[in-house]
């Protein structure tokens, strides 16, 4: 990492440093304040395999909303238990990539502020391994 300090020659050179330096550190903060209400203002919606059951969650991973098929009226309440939790299973892993796609228009995903609001998610969601 380059030192910004390092080719001050005088007072002049040093005020412009300090100056770009505020300006640098400005920006990182406006922009992790960008990503973080952007992942506030995020929300979505998964559905169970069967499309029996629809949840919408929050930024927080709160149920907003659940609707259900008509064929509900069917299911044994264990099955629709199942559909219920894989609905919501689907909705945070969409929750999930809809933060990752916020931060990632802000941020650089390799930043600590990235990785921090994209981890409060996946805390909850676990990224879950590719099916194969």
């Amino acid at each position: 990492m380059d030192n910004p300090f390092a080719d001050i020659r005088g007072p002049e050179d040093a005020r412009a440093a300090l100056a770009d330096w505020k300006e640098r550190a400005d920006r990182r903060a406006s922009d992790a304040i960008a990503a973080s209400e952007a992942v506030q203002a995020v929300t979505a919606v998964g559905a169970d395999g069967n499309g029996i059951v629809n949840v919408k969650l929050d930024s927080s991973g709160a149920i907003l909303q659940v609707a259900f098929s008509p064929e509900v009226r069917r299911m044994q309440p264990n099955h629709l238990e199942r559909q219920f939790m894989q609905a919501y299973g689907n909705a945070g892993q969409a929750l999930l990539e809809a933060a990752k796609a916020a931060v990632a228009q802000r941020l650089s995903p390799d930043s600590p502020t990235a990785k921090a609001l994209v981890d409060s998610i996946e805390m909850r969601f676990p990224e879950r391994e590719a099916e194969g």
